[in-house]
C-alpha cells in the first residue's frame, strides 16, 4: 500500500492553501518594494526605526540594517514575520502527521493492511518532508521572480540570495517539524493541534527576543531556532556549526523518539 501517496492526497489541500497563501503574501510585499524608493518613505521609515530601543532593532534584526531601498534589507525584515507563518504551517502538518488518523478512527483502516508501523511512519514522514521541501522551493521560486520584476538584480544574484534566505528556513523548518511529529505521538486528540502549534512557534521566537533584550538570558537562542536565520544574520554570517549541530541534534532525537513512541503506542485496534 502507498501510504506516501494517500498522505500526500490527505494533505494536499491544506498545504496548497497555506502556500499558495504565503506565496501571495510575498508577492504582495516586493510588489511594495518600488514605494520604498520615494523619499518621503525613507523618511517616515528611517523616523520610525530611529525612535526605537536598540534592544528592540536588535531582536527584530534591524541592528544595522536600516536602508530599506536596499532590496535585501526590506525583504530581509518582512521574511522574518513571513517566516513564523510558514513555521506555523510546517509544524501544523507535523503535529497532525500521526495523531489525525486516530482521532479520525482510519488508522485501524491503515493498520489492517499488510503494513507494518515501521512503513506506516516512514512513508508518513517522507510524505511530510516532501511538502516542506516542495513549499519551501515554491517560495523560493515566487521571491526570484520578485526580486526580478521590483529590483536591478540579475538572475544569478536573485538566485543567491532567495536559496540562502529559504535554504535556512527549510532546514528551520525541518527542526520545528521534528519536534511537532514528536508531539503528534504525544497528544491525545487532533483538536489539540492548533495550540502545540502556537505555543511551538510563538513560545520560541518570544524566547530568541528574550534572549537579545536581557543578556542575562542570552543562552535561551539556543532555544529558539528562529533567531538562527534572522536574515541580517543569515546574509553576513550563516547558520552557524554550532546551530548546525543543534539543529540536527533536535532532528535526530524528535524523529527518533517520535519513531520509537509510534512503534509502542496503543493505537486503539
Amino acid at each position: 500500500m502507498n501510504i506516501f501517496l494517500l498522505e500526500l492526497r490527505n494533505m494536499r489541500k491544506s498545504a496548497l492553501t497555506g502556500t499558495l497563501a504565503i506565496s501571495g503574501v510575498i508577492v504582495v510585499i516586493l510588489a511594495f518594494f518600488p514605494a520604498m524608493q520615494s523619499e518621503s518613505m525613507q523618511e517616515l521609515a528611517g523616523a520610525k526605526l530611529e525612535g526605537m530601543d536598540e534592544g528592540l532593532l536588535q531582536a527584530m534584526g534591524l541592528s544595522t540594517m536600516l536602508d530599506f531601498t536596499v532590496i535585501t534589507n526590506f525583504f530581509g525584515y518582512a521574511i522574518q514575520y513571513i517566516t513564523l507563518a510558514i513555521m506555523v504551517l510546517f509544524v501544523q502538518q507535523a503535529v497532525a502527521l500521526f495523531i489525525k488518523e486516530e482521532t479520525d478512527g482510519t488508522i485501524e483502516y491503515l493498520c489492517a493492511k499488510p503494513v507494518s508501523r515501521d512503513d506506516i511512519a516512514a512513508q508518513k514522514l517522507l510524505a511530510h518532508l516532501a511538502l516542506v521541501v516542495g513549499a519551501t522551493a515554491a517560495y523560493t521560486v515566487v521571491t526570484v521572480a520578485g526580486y526580478l520584476a521590483v529590483s536591478d538584480y540579475t538572475f544569478g544574484q536573485a538566485v543567491k540570495e532567495a536559496a540562502i534566505i529559504f535554504g535556512g528556513i527549510l532546514f528551520v523548518g525541518i527542526v520545528f517539524s521534528a519536534v511537532g511529529v514528536l508531539a503528534s505521538t504525544l497528544v491525545k486528540s487532533s483538536r489539540g493541534v492548533s495550540g502545540v502549534t502556537v505555543g511551538l512557534v510563538f513560545g520560541t521566537f518570544i524566547l530568541g527576543i528574550l534572549s537579545v533584550v536581557i543578556p542575562k538570558l542570552d543562552f535561551l537562542k539556543w532555544l529558539s531556532p528562529m533567531d538562527w536565520i534572522k536574515t541580517e544574520k543569515l546574509i553576513n554570517e550563516g547558520i552557524l556549526p554550532e546551530e548546525w549541530i543543534v539543529g540536527a541534534a533536535v532532528i535526530l532525537c524528535g524523529v527518533g523518539a517520535a519513531w520509537l513512541r509510534y512503534r509502542r503506542k496503543d493505537l486503539l485496534i
